[in-house]
């Protein structure tokens, strides 16, 4: 009954956008949203906040059809949509940030336009946490074959820009994911996992492969999230709309193995949380066989507490950085160890 109402005080958190302080990204259910429906949800921001030369033409004051706006939930009560608009001929696409966009120039695609963590004047998102994945619904309305995009990096201390002519030395790790309607018009929940930098690289994701790294040797200092309504520069069309919600951080807390003095335990599946193990007391002296096990994500975490006689089960406990820093709850294996006459089976 426990576990149960820990779940569910989880899901209602989740559900009602409740703030996470470092692991989860702000306000992932757009649910607080302080101002007009014209404005930013907390934690987001777009045009209206934008910096630069030209950072007005393309706000909600500036007489176009809304660049962002709150709308009905996928879920929950609310969601953001962000649109794209024609400025003088240009087409720019909808933007949503954690940090804050930059416009310092017309041309759309002038490495002058970007978005960018900005520390100094509170356009930055603290983040530590290093996800395996990350998760958001999203629908379309839109014309024609277009893909929108979601970026997600994970950077040191610093005013990162997401930019793909940028050389980027502090970029950790990056979920980067150019996506269509698989909806077809309706919500859907997309998935992209986060890739590390193996050394320094620039953020061109759709140019240079990014390696894969079994572990990350640093933490992030920041996120920074931008989700666009199109891929490509000046390619959008005037009301093409995208519709964000619900976005999460996955923390894998899954057993890829587990073994028994050296042996795979049979019928092992992630999901399955409890085993019955039968051993035979002639074959192991006496003693209780160990247990090894192996984490699916290289960032998880799992501890052992052995079987004994006085206490013939072992428990498995994995962690992950959500766990670490009290935002989620570990996941528990359990193996039973049940004596017999035969040989050792399993089950």
């Amino acid at each position: 009954m426990k576990k149960n109402i820990v779940w569910l005080s989880a899901l209602f958190l989740f559900l009602s956008g409740a703030s996470f302080a470092q692991t989860q990204a702000p306000n992932p259910g757009f649910e607080d949203w302080p101002g007009i429906v014209t404005s930013s949800p907390k934690g987001w921001h777009s045009y209206d906040e934008a910096g630069g030369a030209f950072s007005g033409a393309a706000s909600n004051k500036s007489g176009n059809p809304t660049a962002l706006e709150r709308v009905s939930g996928h879920r929950g009560k609310y969601a953001c949509v962000i649109r794209c608009n024609k400025i003088m001929g240009v087409s720019a696409n909808g933007a949503l940030t954690t940090g804050r966009v930059y416009m310092g120039a017309m041309g759309a695609g002038s490495s002058k336009n970007y978005c960018f963590t900005d520390r100094a004047n509170g356009y930055a998102y603290k983040f530590t946490g290093r996800p395996d994945s990350v998760y958001f619904w999203a629908k379309f309305k839109m014309q024609g074959d277009v893909y929108a995009t979601a970026k997600a990096h994970l950077h040191t201390d610093c005013d990162f820009k997401d930019f793909v002519d940028i050389g980027q030395p502090s970029d950790i790790a990056s979920a980067i994911l150019f996506f269509q309607d698989k909806g077809k018009g309706g919500w859907h929940q997309y998935k992209q996992a986060f890739k590390a930098y193996a050394s320094p690289q620039k953020a061109a994701a759709d140019k240079i492969p990014i390696p894969t790294l079994t572990n990350w040797t640093r933490r992030p200092s920041y996120l920074l999230f931008c989700f666009s309504t199109n891929r490509y520069v000046m390619k959008g069309s005037k009301g093409d709309a995208l519709y964000l919600d619900d976005i999460r951080m996955i923390y894998n807390k899954a057993l890829s193995s587990i073994q028994v003095d050296g042996v795979e335990i049979n019928n092992f599946r992630k999901e399955t949380l409890e085993y019955t193990y039968y051993y035979s007391p002639s074959l192991t002296r006496g003693l209780l066989p160990q247990i090894e096990v192996q984490t699916e994500s290289p960032r998880a975490t799992a501890q052992v507490e052995q079987a004994s006689l006085q206490n013939p089960e072992a428990i498995i406990t994995v962690s992950h950085d959500d766990v670490e820093n009290g935002e989620a709850e570990p996941k528990i294996y359990r193996v039973r160890f049940v004596p017999i006459d035969i040989n050792v089976t399993t089950r």
